[in-house]
């Protein structure tokens, strides 16, 4: 795919357009000085590092208003981030990132906004949110903002957002349908969330979740050895008490089709829990 010039943003940040005529973001270290800078000249592929595809028609509005120094913050976060979390985000975090820092970096006089997500990142996504914390840090010292755990949480959902197969809203709905559940499971039984049993449980009730969500629950086999499932209802009938209404919770209350046999894979996480 060959690229265009438009226009340069900054030493690191060119406007371009690509063969098909949509609008593209391109960056690479001293690019917006290197290339060739005359109208739709094409940019040289050595020069480009990564490529952003630009769909937001405000960005695409006020691109050229937003401070060469909001570009490289968000090009620094991102790539610390990746490094902390050892992944690669897909690209466009960059764009989503950017929008997200300049209109907090424009309301920063304004009323804060609460992020109605933040204790289900900070409960189910600690690393993300860790990383967002960090990269806070490094936006304040950088723009001289004051961007606080509330905008850590909407940072850390765009972490989440760039390595994951699900759609944002799915990922806020799975966020969701947790922490509901997990309230329901407090309502039943006392629970030491710094424990490894919670933990435990978090991660298997976040997967069945995720799955359910992605249609690969239905391609599941759930195969329980009934000798092993008999002895946790005959010697754990609590636990496994608990896990039937846990099950029952979720498929009435949520919505969600939850196999009769998670029951059992419940249970075993249940029994930690209550023997703590």
């Amino acid at each position: 795919m060959r690229y265009y010039y438009i226009s340069t943003i900054n030493n690191n940040v060119i406007r371009a357009v690509n063969e098909s005529g949509h609008e593209i973001i391109l960056m690479g270290k001293a690019i917006g000085i290197k290339c060739n800078r005359h109208h739709k000249a094409p940019v040289d592929e050595y020069l480009i590092e990564r490529v952003f595809v630009n769909n937001n028609a405000y960005l695409s509005n006020i691109i050229n208003e937003i401070p060469s120094d909001i570009f490289e913050v968000t090009s620094i976060v991102i790539n610390e981030a990746e490094k902390e979390l050892d992944t690669k985000f897909r690209d466009s975090i960059f764009l989503a990132l950017l929008d997200h820092i300049y209109f907090v970096y424009q309301s920063k006089d304004k009323e804060k906004i609460l992020n109605p997500l933040l204790n289900e990142i900070k409960m189910f996504h600690e690393r993300e949110m860790q990383a967002a914390k960090h990269s806070i840090e490094i936006v304040n010292s950088r723009l001289h903002t004051h961007f606080d755990e509330q905008e850590a949480a909407y940072i850390a959902f765009h972490y989440i957002d760039a390595t994951s197969n699900l759609s944002n809203k799915q990922t806020k709905e799975i966020m969701s349908d947790l922490n509901k559940t997990i309230d329901f499971i407090k309502s039943l039984v006392k629970i030491d969330e710094n424990s490894v049993a919670y933990k435990r449980l978090m991660i298997h009730l976040k997967c069945l979740f995720t799955s359910i969500m992605t249609g690969e629950d239905d391609k599941r086999k759930i195969v329980f050895d009934k000798a092993f499932e008999s002895n946790l209802r005959n010697n754990y009938a609590s636990s496994y008490y608990l896990a039937e209404k846990i099950k029952k919770f979720i498929k009435e209350e949520l919505n969600l089709d939850v196999k009769n046999e998670e029951s059992a894979y419940l249970a075993m996480h249940i029994v930690p829990l209550l023997h703590q």
